[in-house]
């Protein structure tokens, strides 16, 4: 959700980011997104709240996976990770736990590969493959799920990349990396964020400095100086200059970005959604929550009219037809409805 993760520097980027990439790691105090995000869903199941005990339902509504966990993240690669005792394991999507809580993180599966930790304080992180084998030995500070054969490690402080066989192939010197999109990663040096290819070449290094560094996403990455927030191509051009107070990845193509209020621009920056709403979330599926005052509703991305008439304390993005709500709070009461705003499951926690 935008206004919830807005674009900011350093390792918070990585999670303004995490509802774009699907990124996540359980149990991770400052990483993960925790509380059954469901922005990967994976196979089409839905994380939900039964007394305090998170479980699946389908596309339908219907449990799947019975609510027995105390915590679980979106199922990936066919896997979800779910907490029981305090630590991290790893179901299938029949509900079968074919890896014990051994974990005090566990990532999320990509390429066929998981980040986790084990529950000793002092535990580097390592790799599991999708039988449970640690296939990368544990060595790291921290850890991020693979993207396009690399994944982004710390080493004494330092990021680098490593590729799938654990060979560390870009050379830990950044003081925070993201992970590959399209070809490039943002990584951040002495003199702010550049872009490397996968090679660690030097991609984008433009002549202003780059306080802040997001993934490409529809080839265009958002990036903040000191003018605000704007938009490179592929070249390292700025395609649209930095004006905005904040700025979402494309997807769609349209972009949230806010100039005292949040409205959507097009991908040659012109605003094709006039600036209105209190707060505003990505595209996904043609429609896209937005925030009037302190209730969020949904709008069609040809239009920008609002199409669900029904209002909500909190509405992320729809994956496979469905849009996961909630009435707030502490600990909200969450719920799906459907592209007509018709409940599938209606909240409970």
């Amino acid at each position: 959700m935008f206004n919830f993760h807005s674009r900011l520097s350093g390792r918070l980027a990585v999670m303004a980011t995490a509802t774009l990439l699907g990124i996540s790691l359980a149990g991770c105090d400052f990483i993960g997104l925790g509380g059954g995000d469901d922005s990967d869903s994976g196979p089409g199941l839905f994380p939900v709240k039964i007394d305090g005990s998170w479980g699946f339902i389908n596309q339908d509504g219907r449990i799947v996976i019975t609510p027995q966990y105390e915590n679980v993240e979106p199922f990936s690669d066919g896997s979800a990770a779910v907490q029981i005792g305090g630590n991290w394991g790893y179901i299938d999507t029949s509900g079968l736990l074919w890896m014990g809580p051994n974990y005090r993180v566990a990532g999320q599966f990509s390429e066929g590969l998981a980040p986790v930790r084990g529950t000793d304080f002092s535990s580097l992180y390592g790799y599991i493959n999708n039988v449970g084998e640690p296939v990368i030995a544990p060595a790291y500070d921290l850890a991020l799920p693979f993207s396009e054969g690399l994944a982004p490690v710390r080493i004494d402080g330092q990021w680098g990349f490593i590729d799938r066989a654990g060979n560390l192939v870009v050379a830990a010197q950044y003081s925070d990396a993201q992970q590959f999109s399209e070809g490039l990663a943002a990584v951040e040096g002495r003199d702010g964020w550049i872009y490397i290819d996968r090679s660690g070449g030097v991609a984008i290094d433009p002549s202003f400095a780059i306080n802040s560094a997001t993934p490409f996403s529809e080839g265009l990455a958002a990036f903040a100086t000191n003018d605000g927030w704007g938009y490179l191509d592929r070249s390292g051009t700025p395609v649209i200059s930095p004006q905005f107070q904040e700025a979402s990845a494309f997807s769609d193509g349209r972009a949230a970005v806010r100039d005292g209020r949040f409205g959507y621009i097009n991908s040659r920056g012109d605003v094709v959604i006039e600036s209105q709403f209190a707060g505003a979330g990505s595209f996904s599926e043609g429609l896209a929550p937005v925030r009037f005052n302190s209730e969020w509703t949904f709008i069609d991305v040809k239009s920008g009219r609002v199409v669900i008439n029904k209002t909500f304390e909190e509405a992320d993005p729809f994956v496979s037809g469905i849009a996961r709500v909630s009435d707030g709070g502490d600990n909200p009461r969450i719920g799906y409805i459907d592209r007509n705003g018709e409940y599938v499951w209606y909240p409970t926690r």
